[in-house]
């Protein structure tokens, strides 16, 4: 398996990386400061380049043949709209519909949904006031996976915490009312629920909300 991961810095990133070697598959990474990311391994190749810039985005992905892209690109502040990361995640899937590279697990968030209300008042009153504005983003970025024809899919978890890795925790395509008793999630058991999609098709373009 030969993946390429956009984020990887970030915290959701480096666990993907490191997850992905430990399944002993081939991972490119494509950062602009190859010097935050200190994993070493054979099977992992450090590319420098610039989201904004398409070309850089095309000729990595035209240097190898990829399985799938992971998109797990974080905005540096949740009040404030992100356009930089949007033109991004952009430019990554019109590079991944040139290269024909069909499987795309993105990176979203629960507040996307309007029925997010049902998982209590957090996500009811608060996060669509204080996180108003990524949410948007998200929103947008979904939008633009919904229109390319890829294999994509959209994972919703809710907030993130540094936990470790159990393997136990829910995914479904609807909000459950009471389904979930933590309204959390670890970025360890994402990246862990987000590789396990490299070899399924049961949310084929669909959005899933993962849970703890």
């Amino acid at each position: 398996m030969n993946i390429i991961i956009f984020g990887a810095t970030g915290k959701t990133g480096l666990e993907l990386v490191k997850q992905s070697l430990e399944h002993g598959y081939q991972v490119t990474a494509l950062v602009r400061h190859p010097e935050k990311l200190t994993i070493s391994d054979p099977k992992l190749i450090i590319e420098k380049g610039d989201l904004s810039h398409y070309d850089d985005i095309d000729r990595v992905m035209k240097a190898h043949p990829y399985d799938a892209v992971f998109s797990a690109l974080g905005a540096k502040t949740p009040f404030q709209r992100d356009p930089v990361l949007t033109e991004a995640t952009k430019n990554i899937i019109k590079a991944a519909q040139a290269n024909q590279i069909s499987k795309f697990i993105h990176v979203s968030f629960i507040g996307v949904r309007k029925e997010s209300s049902q998982l209590g008042a957090l996500y009811k009153y608060i996060v669509p006031l204080a996180m108003k504005n990524l949410i948007a983003d998200h929103r947008e970025k979904e939008a633009f996976l919904a229109s390319s024809g890829l294999d994509w899919i959209s994972v919703q978890p809710p907030i993130l915490t540094s936990g470790a890795k159990t393997g136990t925790y829910i995914h479904e395509p609807h909000i459950n009312k009471g389904t979930s008793s933590k309204k959390k999630l670890s970025r360890a058991n994402l990246a862990d629920f987000m590789i396990d999609q490299l070899h399924t098709s049961v949310y084929h373009q669909q959005g899933v909300f993962v849970t703890e």
